[in-house]
């Protein structure tokens, strides 16, 4: 059995954590999104897997299978209103998004076991885009979480 779910579970929760006020899904966005938001096990393309796992068996025992998977997740900022003078401001989003992550960090530092579900959970790889819409800047900082673990019998 996979620790995919609980692991999942664990994240969001650790998202809430991490960022009380801010609108953490769990998954991608049904629902109208706030300025900031965080997406916990969603890559934000239909072409994309939200988490991709390899098992494999360790040392030539038949159980358990070693867990090792990637969780896309996504922290998002945007800003409809002016800053800096009345221009829209990429500083103030891209600022704001690295805020997240690092709240994120700093909560998997704290708990990089996801409360015992797996054996070590950190973040891996960052993607940013920082886009200008009619309606001011967003910035979106897509980022995997490693996990391994072990699957349990």
């Amino acid at each position: 059995m996979s620790t995919i779910p609980a692991a999942l579970d664990a994240l969001v929760a650790l998202a809430e954590r991490a960022h009380p006020d801010v609108q953490v899904l769990d998954g991608g966005p049904t629902i109208e999104v706030r300025d900031d938001v965080i997406a916990i096990g969603y890559s934000g393309s239909t072409a994309e897997p939200d988490v991709r796992s390899t098992l494999t068996r360790d040392q030539l025992d038949m159980e358990p299978d070693h867990e090792a998977y990637d969780v896309m997740c996504m922290a998002s900022a945007w800003r409809g209103d002016a800053h800096r003078g009345g221009k829209p401001d990429s500083h103030t989003v891209r600022a704001r998004a690295f805020e997240l992550l690092a709240g994120l960090r700093d909560e998997l530092a704290r708990d990089s076991r996801l409360g015992g579900t797996v054996m070590m959970a950190r973040l891996s790889t960052l993607d940013v885009v920082l886009d200008q819409t009619k309606s001011g800047p967003v910035c979106t900082v897509r980022f995997q979480v490693h996990i391994d673990a072990f699957a349990v019998a």
